[in-house]
């Protein structure tokens, strides 16, 4: 057995930023190691989040019937206000051949809900209010850990932070002070019939190193959404120094716009013209406020969403006021933003890439 002073010397004999690393990750790890753990397992949750519902909840899907045509989004609006007494809905969101429309209301911040309606017949097939909805509960989680936005943001944005920094200085712990057979072995392979302490050490040390680039994804792409400092820096490094702003294409929150009642089917019609509506995701969203604009979203993707191409018109003359570019043709930082959610998610490679998320 080692005496305390070979101990101690072996100790000295580390270097200050090893020393300084293994205290970080210890401390660090054990402040945001509970709050780490529930949004790892909401999001585990939410991985698969589209196929469960797709399984479990009938109304999801609908019968394509022969030779008929999508019904323009007026009437699909004209029909979920009727039923409810909506004074506005916020979209309709066409989602592919077989798939039931989306109409969400927004209005009413504590009232929230997304109305699914055949395309084909016009008929509501259900209301999902959203206050007492389970994945909403989970989001919640997820993203404010069931507390009020104000608190629970910043709690689990700094966390994710914190576990970033765990991220690094266990890599720093990992790396091995010369490259020999034996540390190797140590560190790349798992020594499945060792002893219960060596066990552990080995899953958390060999299966960290493995998760490391992945953890890093989830734990910056969602630093994005919870740290509007970290946003800015990432949009500007990428983007080469640009700084990021986000367009407001409204200045009256209260007022309800005044629309011609058909302007949402010519814009409609006009996509069509160009693309197949059965097999693109097609977005369009209601003008918000008296200054508020039409947003017409085409994406041929159903699994995500950064290949969705983005285009506001002016609210009385159509007149496209705003065409954002392809990814291939936008700047660094708008790549960055525009793959954000689906790195965080998993959805950037299809199927695949959600398992390796969940």
């Amino acid at each position: 057995m080692a005496s305390k002073s070979s101990k101690n010397k072996k100790k000295k004999n580390k270097s200050y930023f090893y020393r300084l690393s293994a205290w970080l990750h210890l401390w660090l790890g054990l402040i945001s190691g509970i709050v780490v753990v529930i949004v790892s397992l909401t999001a585990t949750i939410l991985v698969f989040e589209r196929e469960l519902k797709l399984i479990f909840e009938p109304y999801q899907t609908v019968e394509v019937p022969e030779s008929k045509e999508f019904l323009p989004p007026s009437i699909l609006s004209e029909t979920v206000k009727e039923k409810y007494g909506f004074t506005s809905v916020w979209g309709v969101f066409y989602r592919g051949e077989d798939k039931s429309v989306e109409v969400p209301y927004y209005a009413d911040r504590s009232n929230y809900q997304v109305v699914y309606v055949n395309p084909y017949t016009g008929k509501i097939l259900h209301n999902r209010y959203l206050n007492n909805d389970f994945w909403r509960f989970v989001l919640e989680g997820h993203y404010n850990f069931w507390l009020p936005r104000n608190i629970g943001k910043p709690l689990v944005a700094y966390a994710t932070l914190i576990f970033v920094i765990t991220l690094l200085t266990g890599l720093v712990l990992w790396w091995p002070k010369k490259w020999t057979k034996a540390t190797k072995n140590a560190s790349f392979k798992i020594k499945w019939k060792a002893k219960f302490k060596r066990l552990n050490y080995d899953l958390h040390n060999v299966l960290g190193f493995y998760t490391l680039l992945i953890a890093l994804i989830f734990g910056l792409t969602g630093m994005v959404y919870g740290m509007s400092w970290f946003r800015d820096f990432s949009y500007w490094t990428a983007s080469g120094g640009e700084e990021f702003t986000r367009e407001r294409f409204f200045s009256d929150t209260t007022a309800v716009a005044k629309y011609t009642q058909k302007d949402e089917d010519v814009l409609f019609n006009n996509v069509i013209n160009k693309v197949d509506p059965k097999h693109n995701k097609i977005n369009v969203k209601y003008p918000y406020g008296k200054n508020g604009v039409w947003s017409i979203g085409i994406n041929p993707s159903m699994q995500s969403r950064w290949q969705t191409a983005t285009i506001h018109y002016e609210q009385n003359s159509l007149r496209a006021i705003k065409v954002e570019p392809t990814l291939e043709k936008a700047n660094g930082g708008d790549q960055l933003m525009r793959l954000n959610y689906d790195l965080h998610v998993g959805a950037i490679g299809g199927i695949t890439t959600k398992i390796i998320a969940f």
